[in-house]
């Protein structure tokens, strides 16, 4: 009778033989058991040995990588306890040809299909019970996995679409506003508009936070058919709805409209002492105002204003985030010294702490960014007495992560690390850890006192980035270009190029400013990792001239040692 391999490869990796256990200490090769899995995976649970080791292997030559294959293959049936568990014909490798293979994910896609194919909603709720957790879940991030991650994970998707189970979808993407929609139509339906009213709130949250952008038109007209239908609204939900309309005003580029509603909410905001609210609408004000370059005349009002009343921690995030994103926007850090100091001498006459210590911020990014190292230290120290006397957690958190980071590139990273360790417990309890934890991982990285610590401080930020539901973009960018130069480094181009994917992705956002230099100069690490000297040495140049337009002296320099020029 043939032997019977049952694999598991949705949740956590297990094989059993003829009912029992393979140990998972039997995988002590690790490719072995990644052999099997990606076997277990394939159409047909087969697939071309070339295929197998450029997924597993993309970075060595031929000949090494065959080497590699062939010790995983000895290995993998070993573990199995068979000679033909992995059987090689020509160039194709199968699994367990000669006897009765069940893998999880055959019969689970089986049953989605024809529930998807029936379009029975009970079906479709059937087949999406038999998920029992993401693709691989312990390999979620190795570079071989994605792609089969992603399509599994979407047929799911469909399923639960297909069945009307809202929650759950919501539950993998709270971003998803057509299932939003549809919890709150059947709120509606059953009279329960006060819930109705909250999963708009959930999701205004959600979007604002996740993605930086409000709930479209027809949520927006949802949300203000609950309100018509209850009770008079509140300044609170008065003060949502202008900001949910202002947020889809600014997408389409309607600035004008964007600003009045943001200004009506702000109104609302202050008159009814709504932080969260008030923080938003300064928020959406700024943004406005950067795209009619009007931002320092802006900031300048809102922020006298905000030190006269008393502090709001939450006007103060939206400062320190926006601040952040206009330093490294198009326009740079020209400016920022003068404007650090009218801001300064603003706090200091309110006698606001939290002002001086947004002040201080702003100049110690200005002799960072200007290659004024002691300085930088100096006026970040200043920042974070401020913030520690009026008790800001957020910028605590940012003066110590900025510190470090200016510690980094003074050589000094055991005084960096000592400001990351504190930092980091200070980013989780803000009120805005989706922006600053993914900060303190960045400077984690270039922070490590070798190359192994570098590669473990990515390992801990992608571990964190897996069981948290979002992070802020923009402020995930430096973690994304350290990590894609540590692994360049480590010679691992393959995944340094995944990182700097990301980072060229969230550059999309903004055009311009120091990212993209360092982009051009991550591009260049990752060819001399490929072996492409002549093209890294033309990236780095590129680099240079990027990073010497933008007055980023440290940066252009180092560029141009490692293209071989000598600089100003």
């Amino acid at each position: 009778m043939p032997a019977t391999c049952q694999v598991r490869v949705l949740g956590r990796f297990t094989v059993s033989v003829d009912g029992r256990p393979v140990p998972g200490d039997v995988w002590r090769n690790r490719r072995a058991a990644d052999v099997v899995k990606l076997l277990a995976i394939a159409p047909d649970h087969r697939l071309h040995r070339e295929q197998v080791m450029d997924r597993l292997w993309p970075d060595l030559p031929v000949d090494a990588a065959g080497a590699n294959l062939r010790k995983a293959l000895y290995y993998a049936r070993r573990a199995l306890g068979r000679a033909d568990a992995v059987r090689c014909e020509g160039r194709l490798l199968t699994l367990w040809p000669a006897g009765d293979l069940d893998v999880d994910l055959d019969r689970f896609e089986r049953a989605a299909d024809a529930a998807l194919a029936s379009g029975d909603p009970a079906r479709c709720a059937h087949a999406a019970a038999d998920y029992r957790g993401g693709l691989l879940a312990d390999d979620r991030y190795e570079c071989w996995a994605a792609e089969p991650h992603e399509k599994v994970e979407a047929r799911y998707v469909a399923l639960l679409r297909a069945a009307g189970d809202w929650e759950r979808l919501l539950e993998l993407d709270e971003t998803d506003e057509d299932a939003h929609r549809a919890v709150m139509r059947r709120h509606l339906a059953t009279g329960h508009r006060r819930e109705a009213l909250r999963q708009f709130e959930r999701l205004r949250r959600a979007l604002r936070e996740r993605i930086g952008v409000g709930p479209d038109a027809e949520t927006v007209a949802l949300y203000e058919s609950a309100l018509t239908s209850a009770r008079p609204p509140s300044p609170a939900q008065r003060a949502a709805v202008a900001l949910a309309n202002g947020l889809v005003a600014f997408g389409r580029r309607h600035l004008a409209e964007a600003e009045d509603l943001a200004r009506q909410a702000r109104v609302l905001a202050l008159d009814a002492d709504l932080g969260h609210e008030l923080g938003e609408a300064s928020t959406l004000l700024a943004l406005v105002a950067h795209a009619r370059g009007t931002w320092h005349r802006l900031f300048r009002e809102k922020f006298a204003d905000s030190v006269r009343h008393p502090t709001r921690p939450e006007v103060f995030d939206a400062h320190l985030c926006f601040q952040e994103f206009y330093l490294y926007g198009p326009e740079g850090h020209e400016g920022a010294e003068s404007f650090g100091r009218d801001l300064l001498a603003i706090a200091s006459r309110a006698g606001s702490a939290a002002g001086r210590a947004l002040a201080h911020l702003l100049l110690g990014e200005f002799a960072l960014l200007s290659g004024h190292l002691d300085a930088a230290v100096a006026t970040f120290g200043a920042s974070l007495a401020e913030a520690e006397r009026a008790g800001c957690v957020s910028a605590r958190s940012l003066a110590l992560e900025r510190r470090a980071e200016a510690n980094v590139r003074r050589g000094d990273r055991a005084a960096a690390r000592a400001d990351l360790d504190r930092a980091l417990p200070l980013a989780h309890a803000s009120g805005i850890p989706s922006h600053l934890v993914i900060r303190v991982h960045g400077v984690r990285v270039p922070a490590a006192d070798s190359l192994g610590g570098e590669l473990g401080a990515i390992r801990d930020a992608e571990r964190w980035l897996a069981e948290v539901p979002h992070v802020c973009d923009p402020c995930s960018i430096g973690f994304r270009i350290a990590a894609a130069t540590a692994c360049a480094t480590a010679g691992s181009p393959s995944r340094a190029r995944s990182h700097l994917a990301e980072a060229e992705r969230i550059s999309g956002l903004w055009q311009g400013g120091p990212w993209t230099a360092a982009l051009w100069e991550v591009r260049a690490e990752v060819r001399r990792a490929e072996g492409h000297h002549a093209q890294a040495a033309a990236l780095f140049l590129e680099a240079a001239d990027r990073f010497a337009a933008l007055g980023r002296p440290l940066e252009q320099r180092r560029c141009l040692a490692v293209a071989g020029l000598s600089g100003p």
